[in-house]
């Protein structure tokens, strides 16, 4: 019954997180108009319709789970349903109250992405979603962030301008992708990372956030294809 239940909460928090999206939010698939040094390409954010299919799935089996996919579900708890609640109301909230719903998200993704790793799964098939879902939402904060930011006219912050904070920002978050990959052996996250600094390439005209972000995708891109390439001459 317990198992019965969190099934059922993460599925309503689903719907909710839907239905906010879809039929609540007024911006949804529509990045803000400031213009901020970080924002992707508006081509960038159907990568939501990726992640709510993966969510979807992964829903539907959880009614149908074997007894791996059940410890899953049992060990994340309700900390599922709780990013995704957060995730929903991030849409309908101000410019900046939505800063705090989808930090606190990305906290509650962390956890849940931490006691997957942790449950030392027989496949990584499990954690392909919220690879996915943490990485974008990772994306989505350092967004939303710089969007608070301006639409509050902060203009420095402990002297450094927004286009020193965005490079140093975009640069942490590439070496947080490679950190995923070489440690957490996570080829999504960095894949994501790739499709979202790539829209960032593509949208902005900076020569600075186009070299960070460029040279991010080529770094990644070298390195996932090399180790495929080097796993796959071995066996």
């Amino acid at each position: 019954m317990r198992l019965l239940a969190f099934k059922l909460i993460n599925l309503a928090s689903f719907m909710y997180l839907l239905t906010a999206s879809f039929f609540l939010s007024q911006n949804f698939m529509q990045p803000s108009t400031d213009n901020v040094y970080v924002m992707p390409a508006p081509f960038a954010f159907s990568i939501w319709f990726v992640i709510y299919l993966l969510l979807f799935i992964f829903l539907m089996k959880s009614f149908f789970a074997n007894e791996e996919l059940n410890r899953v579900i049992g060990h994340i708890g309700l900390w599922f349903p709780l990013s995704m609640f957060l995730s929903g109301t991030t849409v309908m909230v101000g410019t900046t109250p939505s800063l705090l719903f989808i930090t606190l998200s990305l906290l509650t993704l962390c956890v849940v992405y931490t006691i997957i790793q942790r449950l030392n799964l027989s496949t990584q098939k499990y954690r392909t979603p919220f690879s996915i879902y943490l990485a974008w939402t990772s994306i989505a904060t350092i967004v939303d962030t710089f969007v608070v930011l301006k639409a509050n006219e902060v203009q420095e912050l402990f002297a450094i301008g927004e286009l020193g904070w965005s490079a140093f920002i975009l640069v942490v978050g590439g070496l947080i992708a490679l950190a995923f990959y070489f440690i957490q052996k996570d080829t999504w996250f960095p894949l994501v990372f790739i499709w979202g600094y790539g829209a960032i390439f593509a949208y902005q005209e900076n020569t600075l956030i186009k070299f960070i972000t460029g040279a991010f995708v080529v770094i990644l891109l070298f390195i996932i294809f090399f180790s495929w390439f080097q796993k796959n001459r071995v066996s």
